[in-house]
């Protein structure tokens, strides 16, 4: 019998600075039952065709007499949003839950990510919501996500459409005092990131190596007390964040 194919089996393109085709950026909303920051449910905004990321900054003249007559311009305070336009999809539950947000002043959590893992994420108000239906053409919907505070940079982000077989056997152990021992099914074909949390609910990256082919880490400099890990697989079959394993350091 035919072996089935799988991403995971092949290698991974070791180039680091690729091109990026404009389709591969996707915007995503956290939206459904049970949906929170730590916790998010993303889906997929349906009929996109452009999401560009602007940020600016406000210009402060910073010029005096002294300046020989050259100006000085130093950044103020900055802004970012995402303008987005598509195409208009009927029953769309992500596009009608941003229509919904827009209407009744909510703010939105969202996520634009491409097909590497690079995101952005950030909450936003929507400050425009058009559309557009010509009687030649298809009806499309333009809107401005205007952030709020500091957008996130990330890497490695899971696509969440394809979380499926996230590692679910991640276990922590400590025998000796600030040592963590975690073990865990292989991430075959993947980028892994060892990330820790002190409350189990605001994770942050860590500097642990782990390759694609590991089933076991080392974790030390651990501090006294409950400590929470989990890893973020970006890729291949176990594509996804994984359980939140705990364990109490001495």
């Amino acid at each position: 019998m035919n072996e089935i194919i799988k991403a995971a089996n092949f290698p991974m393109q070791p180039n680091k600075s690729q091109t990026l085709a404009g389709k591969s950026l996707l915007l995503f909303l956290n939206y459904g039952e049970g949906a929170t920051v730590e916790n998010p449910k993303w889906g997929l905004v349906g009929g996109q065709r452009n999401s560009p990321l602007s940020m600016s900054g406000d210009e402060i003249d910073g010029s005096d007499k002294a300046s020989g007559g050259w100006g000085e311009s130093l950044q103020g305070t900055k802004s970012w949003s995402i303008e987005q336009e598509g195409v208009y999809k009927v029953n769309n539950e992500m596009l009608d839950a941003l229509r919904y947000a827009f209407v009744n002043d909510i703010a939105v959590h969202i996520m634009r990510l491409d097909k590497y893992g690079n995101a952005v994420k950030g909450f936003a108000n929507i400050t425009e919501f058009s559309d557009d239906n010509p009687h030649d053409d298809v009806a499309t919907v333009t809107m401005t996500l205007s952030g709020i505070g500091k957008p996130e940079f990330v890497t490695n982000e899971p696509d969440p459409r394809n979380t499926a077989n996230a590692i679910s056997d991640l276990a922590a152990t400590s025998e000796s005092a600030g040592t963590v021992n975690l073990t865990f099914a292989a991430p075959a074909g993947a980028a892994v990131i060892l990330q820790q949390s002190e409350d189990g609910t605001e994770f942050t990256d860590t500097d642990v190596a782990i390759e694609n082919t590991a089933t076991s880490a080392e974790v030390s400099g651990v501090k006294a007390g409950k400590a929470y890990f989990r890893l973020k697989v970006n890729g291949g079959d176990k594509n996804g964040y994984s359980n939140i394993a705990t364990v109490t350091v001495s």
